[in-house]
């Protein structure tokens, strides 16, 4: 799913107040601070004061909002100042759509670069963000960093890509059991599902995640369950990281305890949350990890065989093809994004086997980086990533596989892949294993990490798989 366009609208407050200088680069580092404060009952209404201290170069006020949502006196404008009214209920109601603002319970799930009147400069600045909760019974839930004073920071670079803001009334998060470092809020009403039954599949894919990780990937992180009305399943789900790692996942009107434990969207996107952001060659391999390991963690929880893993393996990985031996990672389209880079997680763990014989994986690897401070609230270039692995494992076994598939093609043989492992899939679809093969002993350790096969993870009894 796409994030729909979003128009950057300028907040305008008359030629006279805004007759300022054009904003320029510059280097210097200031700050901008709000306090946000509900109008009425509820959050229909919200008042936003602004003030910008150090920020050179401010022509005016932006937001990603349309304008008439906005209202403000120009007369209270001055150098960096500004009062404004927020039409935040009906923008919801209007744009209903998780990406920007859509109604949430008693309150609104809302990107903060739209509820926010964002300083027009080039300069980097602090935005230091104060909810006056006690008006009208404010709730505000975020994922944002919080100082001493209550008060949440996020910089002008990050506004783009942090994670929702819900405010409202009656709404509360929950510690998630499965990793306590994690919240999580549960709708009350819209979904068959109960209450009850998503915080425990919740609370056991955490688990899976956590236990994957060997730590909490991303502590002080969000998950917020969206229903999608007249949709069966868990449609779509993503990670906003910038300031605080908040997990939206749509959850369809019709799905029931089964087809959570089912389906994958929640392991994939929980996985994301313990490996840094790589964007220099593309997201090939924050999706490949998501994409390569989401199978695993669901067979080490007790939800899916062995049988499957390697049979959605062998049957989806030719869809990465293209992307590993003819244009590279970095040049790949959508499926060549997650399944090119599970194809390069698979040599990556071959490899790092073969190298260290069997004691370091590529998984490893991730959890050190992870142990390095490399979550997804993180960027990093993704040869940091590499070298760190290759450092471990003794070699430059990965930078080579990286400069071999990542900006151009390179010639790979996935029958003769899976023949080395020992593994095929019959023409009736199942999975027949060959103990014999040269690289037969990898198999058990890319897919139970080396260690005895985990208890499958409970659910509380509303579905564990057999």
């Amino acid at each position: 799913m796409l994030r729909p366009l979003r128009l950057r609208v300028t907040l305008a407050l008359s030629a006279a107040v805004i007759a300022m200088a054009a904003a320029t680069a510059v280097a210097a580092t200031g700050s901008c601070n709000y306090d946000i404060a509900s109008i009425n009952d509820g959050v229909e209404q919200i008042g936003i004061s602004v003030e910008c201290l150090g920020v050179e170069g401010i022509s005016g006020f932006r937001s990603e909002a349309d304008t008439k949502y906005w209202h403000t006196d120009a007369a209270k404008y001055s150098k960096g100042k500004a009062e404004f009214i927020l039409d935040l209920g009906l923008m919801a109601r209007e744009i209903d759509d998780f990406h920007g603002a859509m109604p949430y319970g008693q309150g609104v799930l809302v990107a903060p670069d739209m509820l926010l009147p964002l300083p027009q400069t080039n300069a980097e600045v602090e935005f230091h963000i104060r909810f006056n909760e006690a008006d009208h019974g404010l709730d505000v839930l975020t994922a944002l960093e919080s100082a001493s004073d209550g008060s949440y920071t996020i910089s002008s670079r990050q506004i783009d890509e942090a994670g929702p803001v819900l405010i409202g009334t009656h709404i509360q998060a929950e510690t998630v059991s499965g990793d306590p470092e994690l919240r999580l809020v549960v709708p009350d009403t819209g979904l068959e599902a109960t209450k009850a039954q998503l915080t425990a599949w919740v609370s056991a894919t955490a688990q899976s995640n956590r236990r994957f990780w060997s730590q909490s990937p991303a502590p002080g992180g969000m998950i917020v369950l969206v229903p999608s009305s007249g949709r069966t399943g868990i449609p779509f789900g993503r990670v906003m990281s910038e300031g605080g790692a908040v997990v939206t996942i749509l959850v369809g009107d019709g799905a029931d305890g089964k087809a959570l434990y089912d389906d994958w969207v929640l392991v994939h996107e929980l996985l994301h949350l313990g490996s840094p952001i790589m964007r220099d060659t593309g997201t090939w391999l924050n999706e490949g990890i998501a994409t390569f390991y989401e199978p695993v963690l669901r067979a080490r929880a007790g939800w899916k065989s062995e049988d499957e893993v390697w049979r959605e393996w062998i049957s989806q990985m030719p869809r990465g093809m293209r992307a590993m031996t003819e244009i590279g990672l970095s040049n790949a389209g959508r499926g060549g994004i997650y399944w090119g880079g599970a194809i390069f997680v698979l040599m990556a763990e071959i490899e790092a086997l073969k190298a260290s014989n069997g004691a370091i994986g590529f998984s490893d690897c991730l959890r050190e980086a992870l142990k390095d401070g490399g979550n997804t609230a993180q960027r990093w270039p993704t040869e940091k990533l590499i070298e760190l692995s290759d450092r471990m494992i003794g070699g430059d076994q990965l930078s080579k596989l990286l400069a071999a598939h990542v900006q151009q093609g390179s010639p790979i043989d996935l029958s003769t892949l899976w023949k080395r492992l020992g593994v095929a899939m019959a023409e009736d679809g199942s999975i027949v294993y060959d103990n014999a093969a040269e690289l037969a002993w990898i198999r058990p350790l890319i897919i139970w990490g080396g260690r005895e096969r985990p208890s499958p993870i409970s659910s509380d009894g509303f579905y564990l798989p057999g």
